[in-house]
Parts: structure tokens; sequence; C-alpha cells
């Protein structure tokens, strides 16, 4: 799983597949997305759920339960923010550290026509690391301001900015087309799918 997927499946499909399937092995790997397509495509990954808009589009790779996730810019309760009434112009936002996963080109792309230049990931992010909840974690003890999925910010605050981020994460179970399934796939598969539409 890459970040976003692993921060909100990772713990509920273990928990789930350790009570209801305690004979089926289960070995989740996170990491970026290109790692876990290779993987894929070397089979040592029977499956990846991954932000398939950092996906290139590929013959040889099948994407199923494609699935829309909201994201924002997101702060600790009791931040400056916080206190202030109405939307935010983006620039009070970049007055603290900025985190983030690396972003796709086509999310590059909204921030920078949303909010200008001064939101190109490249200069806007100051905190980046590949592991979502690391970068919920920092929002939560800082000051920092984390752009994520909401579902991974559990307890921490949505940030309403002025133009309004009005972003998604676009995530899909990723298979080889051409490829066998293994026994037990297709339980991980509609159990993906489920806690990623509740």
């Amino acid at each position: 799983m890459s970040s976003g997927p692993g921060a909100v499946l990772s713990v509920p499909l273990l928990l789930h597949m350790s009570r209801h399937h305690p004979q089926l092995h289960l070995e989740v790997s996170r990491g970026n997305t290109a790692l876990l397509i290779h993987a894929l495509r070397e089979r040592r990954l029977d499956a990846a759920v991954v932000d398939i808009r950092a996906l290139r589009p590929a013959i040889d790779l099948c994407i199923s339960h494609q699935v829309e996730m909201a994201a924002s810019f997101m702060c600790r309760p009791g931040h400056p923010l916080c206190s202030r009434s109405g939307p935010l112009p983006f620039n009070d936002v970049l007055a603290y550290p900025i985190a983030s996963t690396p972003l796709s080109d086509e999310v590059a792309r909204i921030l920078t026509e949303r909010y200008g230049a001064a939101a190109n990931p490249d200069d806007m992010v100051t905190l980046r690391c590949d592991d979502t909840p690391t970068l919920v974690e920092v929002a939560r003890q800082s000051d920092a301001v984390v752009l994520t999925i909401n579902a991974a910010g559990r307890g921490l605050v949505q940030l309403d900015t002025h133009p309004p981020l009005k972003a998604t994460a676009r995530f899909g179970f990723v298979t080889l087309a051409q490829r066998t399934e293994v026994p037990g796939l297709s339980i991980v598969r509609k159990l993906v799918a489920e806690l990623l539409t509740e």
C-alpha cells in the first residue's frame, strides 16, 4: 500500500484478517507507488493499493475498486489558524510548515492553479515523508499543517481555505492483468473496497 491507503487500511485489514481468517497468510508492504508497482511487476507482490493518479496507463495493469477520498490542509486543535473566523487566505496557511507525502503532477497542477506559484509542492512542502501517519503525528504535536486525505487525519481540524482546496486522492486496487490471482486475494480485494468506501 502506498502511504494514504496504508494509513487508513493497514490496521483494519490486519484486524479483520486476524479475527475472521486467522489461517490465511497476509503480508502488508508499504512504500511509494513506483516501488510498489515495480514489485508487483516483479511478482513480489500480489496486489497494490495506491493513488492511481501517480500511475502511467499500462496494459499490464488491471485497476479496480477506484475510490476518491477528500483531502485538505489539516492542523491540530488549538493551532493558531483555528482561532481565525471564516476561510483562511492561502498565504496565512503558508506561514506555517507544510507537511505532505510526495504529490503527483496532477495534484501539483491543481494546487498551483488554485493558489498560484507559491503552492508548487517543490516550494510549498517543507516537511516531506512517504509515511502519512508520521506526518499526521507531526501535525498533532506541532504547528505544522499537513496536506492529507481527511480519513487519515482523525483528530485533526480541516482548514477552510480561500479559495477552497476541493482536492481528492484517487485510490485503486492494482493487479497484473495476465496473472492468476492467489487464493485469498478476493477476500482482501472485497475488504479493501468496503473499507475505502466507508
